[in-house]
């Protein structure tokens, strides 16, 4: 991986485009495909109900996960001083993201067991990798405390939003996905183009 590390510090606008790209693809996906789904309640419902087999949009937003998920595969390939376990979890949340796309519900009404725990898992490991990223005592691309600080507020996120799906009442679970997934794309964007500028 070092030759590409290295065609990347000397491509600094494709590192900004791809930082970009991966920060936003996914949410705008989000954004724009609910307002091609009559009915769909964007604050109250879940990206789930995009993706299911009785969604217009369903083949849109499956595209638009397993993309998002390569994306972040290749870019944990050449992050610099990331911790070997950080890069890991982070490789793990992209393959839960691929699962997901690839087992949807059956409908609006209806569930796919298997969804469920490939959508969890996926949130749930690119919850936890950012407080993996920097070794006990290593120098990363973020402050090992800055990491834990990062993840607390993922999983708080997280587990809000499962608590609204979990007693009936998903007035919010919909916004509060929406902020996670832009909270933690944002975040694999800003830290990847760091990563490059810190080289500099």
């Amino acid at each position: 991986m070092t030759y590409a590390i290295e065609y990347l510090k000397s491509k600094k606008l494709l590192v900004v485009l791809l930082a970009a790209l991966v920060s936003f693809q996914l949410p705008i996906t989000w954004l724009v495909c609910s307002y091609f789904f009559p009915g769909y309640n964007s604050i109250a419902q879940s990206l789930s109900e995009l993706c299911a087999d009785d969604s217009p949009v369903k083949w849109v937003v499956r595209s638009s996960l397993i993309f998002q998920a390569a994306l972040i595969s290749v870019l944990s390939l050449t992050l610099a001083s990331t911790a070997r376990t950080g890069k890991i979890l982070l490789r793990l949340a992209a393959l839960f993201m691929v699962l997901a796309a690839l087992v949807p519900s059956p409908s609006q009404t209806d569930y796919s067991l298997a969804h469920r725990v490939a959508s969890f898992l996926a949130f749930a490991f690119g919850c936890l990798w950012p407080a993996f990223a920097t070794g006990k005592g290593e120098k990363g691309t973020v402050s090992r405390k800055t990491g834990i600080l990062v993840s607390l507020s993922f999983l708080a996120f997280t587990l809000i939003g499962w608590s609204f799906w979990a007693f009936a009442t998903q007035t919010y679970f919909g916004i509060l996905q929406r902020i996670n997934i832009l909270g933690q794309s944002l975040f694999i964007g800003w830290y990847w183009w760091r990563s490059f500028r810190k080289q500099d």
